[in-house]
């Protein structure tokens, strides 16, 4: 009886985690997360977004659920921006480098509170 109780407890955690990721909403940009990480470097978070893409596409969670491309006005000019996901801010900043001790700390962060998943 025990193993029925557990596998059933383990896919209700698992339907939990696949609403979760369909269910994603795009509430953050890559502009402000690289400014609020001091990141001035755009193939550093070029190469991130890469590598998200990529974890994204091999996990076969889509895409287009978690990173929108979009153009904002700066103030001065019009500007592409990447309008994400929560799951999807994860994934870009632990593919950041940690050599920039903002993003070691954000990197900390997620791994100590598993902050994507609330």
């Amino acid at each position: 009886m025990p193993d029925q109780y557990n596998q059933s407890e383990n896919r209700v955690e698992e339907k939990k985690q696949q609403q979760w990721f369909f269910e994603a909403r795009l509430n953050y940009f890559v502009s402000e997360i690289m400014n609020r990480l001091d990141i001035d470097d755009t193939d550093e978070i070029t190469m991130s977004l890469k590598r998200a893409f990529q974890a994204c596409d091999i996990l076969h969670l889509p895409i287009h659920r978690n990173f929108k491309r979009v153009y904002r006005f700066d103030g001065e000019k019009m500007i592409a921006d990447w309008k994400i996901s929560g799951l999807a801010c994860y994934l870009v900043i632990i593919n950041c480098n940690p050599g920039n001790e903002n993003v070691a700390k954000a990197q900390l962060y997620f791994a100590m509170n598993r902050a994507f998943y609330k």
